[in-house]
């Protein structure tokens, strides 16, 4: 793919403003009615059977309700997660192997895989990803920078969430990619490799992270996160179709759209029944635990369209900082580029 020519002005500068993520992200989303206008394309009404590549889809409040809740059937789709999808790598893999036209990945993953052509376009933006960087109380660490040459876990490399915090990071002038001892640890090691002080500090998102910090408060302590100021503004999960597929059926994403919108907004009035909805598929995750998670983490916004195109510029502009994509490219244009709007609002 030949890149977007350059703008003479550099949307990244403005990162290292105080309040620049802040003005772009929350005028995005603030823009977006949680009653949002009818689209100007509807469904044809046809019955459509989908498969979705969605990463812990059973831990999902959105694609449970929207499952359980009738939100496909509404739309007349019949929809099925693919299994053994457990990070936007294996989703991104799975549309890349065509076992899927639809997909679901942090932002941060889709456009490294879009920049090298994955042949493929951003629809929607569904929730942000509840990111934690959990510290170990003993550690004695209180600011990021005491994090340089520590050992802090990843219980999964493919995860975008050591990328986020090492593009917090970058802001603040620290080099966290090459000065953090990143370890890869499974998530069922972390407790224990805390307790014996082989790590100093963990990186991961909900569910996880939130069971970890309900279930050691004595131990570790959140030193920053995803789910306030604003990053809580910021989405995350992308959803994404194929080309080829939406050249064949361009209805079938609007369906799946309008589908997944409706099942978000059900979510923010409706936090404690999508917290039973996923706690009965997590033995470690009680009801009430899921009940506390979900009213902690930030209101989930369906983000489409020009609110979309802004923000992923915006997570384009942050892969430059952290040399992940060539300075000088149009951030903007890429966005553009990259995705789509299937609502045509």
């Amino acid at each position: 793919m030949s890149a977007p020519a350059p703008s003479p002005i550099s949307r990244r500068t403005l990162l290292w403003g105080a309040g620049g993520c802040a003005a772009v992200g929350g005028v995005a989303v603030l823009a977006y009615h949680s009653r949002p206008r009818a689209p100007r394309k509807q469904p044809d009404g046809v019955y459509r059977k989908l498969k979705i590549a969605w990463p812990e889809a059973a831990m999902s409040p959105v694609l449970a309700a929207a499952l359980e809740k009738s939100f496909f059937a509404q739309y007349n789709l019949d929809v099925d997660p693919l299994p053994d999808i457990h990070n936007g790598q294996d989703a991104l893999e799975a549309l890349t192997r065509q076992k899927t036209a639809y997909a679901l990945a942090p932002a941060l993953t889709w456009l490294q895989r879009l920049h090298a052509g994955l042949p493929a376009h951003l629809v929607m933006g569904v929730q942000s990803g509840s990111r934690r960087l959990l510290v170990r109380r003993s550690s004695g660490i209180t600011r990021l920078d005491q994090l340089m040459g520590r050992n802090v876990a990843v219980p999964d490399q493919n995860a975008a969430d050591k990328l986020f915090f090492c593009i917090m990071m970058r802001r603040k002038g620290m080099d966290a990619l090459n000065h953090i001892n990143w370890i890869d640890l499974p998530i069922q090691q972390i407790e224990q490799a805390l307790h014996d002080q082989k790590i100093d500090a963990v990186v991961t998102h909900d569910p996880d992270a939130w069971t970890l910090l309900q279930n050691n408060p004595d131990l570790l302590y959140e030193l920053v996160g995803s789910d306030t100021g604003h990053y809580a503004a910021r989405t995350s999960l992308i959803l994404g179709v194929a080309d080829t597929a939406h050249e064949a059926d361009p209805t079938a994403a609007t369906a799946l759209v309008l589908a997944l919108r409706d099942a978000a907004l059900w979510v923010n009035t409706h936090r404690d029944d999508a917290a039973t909805l996923i706690a009965d598929n997590a033995a470690d995750l009680p009801a009430a635990s899921a009940r506390n998670m979900l009213r902690n983490e930030p209101v989930i916004r369906p983000l489409l369209g020009h609110g979309l195109r802004e923000q992923i510029a915006q997570y384009c502009d942050e892969l430059q900082l952290v040399g992940m994509l060539a300075d000088g490219e149009d951030s903007a244009a890429l966005a553009r580029h990259y995705t789509l709007n299937v609502l045509h609002e």
